[in-house]
């Protein structure tokens, strides 16, 4: 399976109990890490200066100055970028979700202007003075910071009429669920009955963000999930359909094909 990591395999040098972290790019650890590979956390990483390529979930994303990334959970990811890149790293854990704007879902990356590049650099320089102070007046102000970072970011990108954007909170946790429950075959009455609204209202708000129903939404995450572990796993693609929720591996491969326009063995091949 691929590796996952959490905030804790990535910063060894911090204390386990932290929930999140704010660094420069230049100064944090560097471990060892298998390439490609996701994480269980939120990450931001403003790249202030350097050039690259940021590989999300099959996307190649070009790094550049003052281009933000926003790494959900579960994505994989794999970069490679030029000797002195600089910039500022911000690691949260789902403790954050709750207060994570859901203007920001969705969102890969956002490029900076001048002004708010200007705004943000002196403001997150003093986060990080506070995380290295590690007291608890520091913490309620790093908590504090957090919070205003991300609605300025949140006001940012819905002003840039090229980021698409979903706003309801319902859907953000529809797709954590599915997200969380891959491997089941979980109907659209049950997610529903979960996040306390009818079917009917799920499939409203569906068509009204995504412009797909709910079983579309539902089989296109299973799909991205069965691309992942085809591309970067070994595992068989018997084991990929069952560790997506399909039972019967022929008809996991019918609708992957319909989807995609490749057999899995083909998608697999391409790697």
């Amino acid at each position: 399976m691929l590796t996952e990591y959490s905030i804790s395999d990535i910063i060894t040098s911090m204390p386990k109990e932290k929930r999140y972290y704010v660094g420069t790019f230049e100064e944090t650890d560097n471990p060892k890490v298998d390439w490609p590979h996701r994480h269980n956390y939120y990450s931001f990483v403003w790249f202030t200066k350097g050039s690259g390529n940021n590989v999300i979930d099959f996307e190649d994303y070009e790094i550049k100055n003052n281009r933000l990334f926003l790494m959900q959970p579960k994505q994989v990811h794999n970069w490679s970028y030029s000797k002195g890149t600089n910039g500022f790293i911000i690691i949260l854990d789902s403790f954050f979700e709750n207060i994570l704007p859901v203007e920001l879902i969705n969102i890969t990356c956002i490029d900076l202007n001048k002004t708010t590049s200007n705004f943000f650099i002196p403001f997150l320089n003093n986060l990080i003075q506070k995380w290295k102070n590690n007291d608890e007046l520091s913490e309620k102000i790093i908590m504090n910071g957090i919070r205003f970072l991300l609605y300025q970011l949140s006001r940012f990108s819905t002003k840039s009429t090229n980021i698409k954007s979903i706003k309801s909170k319902t859907l953000v946790q529809f797709s954590k669920l599915i997200s969380n429950d891959i491997s089941k075959n979980i109907s659209v009455e049950q997610y529903a009955n979960n996040l306390h609204i009818t079917a009917e209202k799920l499939s409203e708000l569906c068509k009204k963000y995504y412009e797909q129903s709910p079983k579309q939404i539902i089989l296109n995450t299973k799909i991205t999930e069965a691309k992942r572990l085809l591309y970067f796993t070994n595992l068989s693609i018997k084991e990929i359909a069952y560790a997506t929720g399909f039972e019967d591996s022929s008809y996991f491969s019918r609708v992957f094909k319909q989807k995609t326009k490749y057999s899995p063995s083909k998608f697999k091949s391409t790697r």
